[in-house]
């Protein structure tokens, strides 16, 4: 598994963004299955515990309310709306939401996170990307958010091979 900030590879230099990468065992599908079962997560998932949201299946457009929990047990919650849901085709799939809070709407701090999975040997590359923009993108707590994306990185992978070594 690595991370990186977007800034470090010359994507928006001076951006604070958080970015995790794992190579997971399990066909494209089934690791899809995991990240767009909401309900489950708190089944599996340390950083996301637990996602609020409407009825119905999620799409552009549905709101959430995601609930985390940092590594020294703090939490917080985010409002996120639903920017784009492609299952997997063409070779990829997308999940991707862009923050939605009152920071946002003051113009304070804007995010946009993507969770994308490609083919990779032996299985299913997934790879998180959030990136903040705004008067206040350098007070979110960026190192809280790379050690998230890690464990919910890791903890998809466990899940994901899990479930395909059934």
């Amino acid at each position: 598994m690595s991370e990186r900030a977007a800034s470090e590879s010359g994507a928006n230099p001076g951006r604070p963004a958080a970015h995790a990468t794992v190579d997971i065992a399990a066909p494209m599908a089934t690791v899809w299955q995991v990240m767009i079962d909401l309900d489950a997560y708190g089944e599996w998932n340390p950083f996301v515990v637990r996602v609020e949201r409407g009825l119905g299946a999620v799409a552009p457009g549905s709101r959430l309310k995601l609930h985390v929990r940092w590594h020294d047990g703090g939490e917080a919650t985010s409002g996120e709306l639903v920017t784009a849901l492609e299952p997997p085709g063409a070779g990829r799939a997308l999940l991707a939401y862009r923050f939605t809070g009152w920071l946002d709407r003051l113009g304070l701090v804007h995010a946009l996170r993507t969770q994308t999975l490609v083919p990779a040997a032996g299985g299913t590359r997934y790879e998180s990307h959030e990136a903040f923009s705004g008067a206040l993108a350098r007070a979110v707590p960026i190192a809280r958010v790379r050690e998230g994306f890690r464990r919910h990185a890791a903890a998809l992978k466990a899940r994901a091979e899990a479930l395909a070594s059934r």
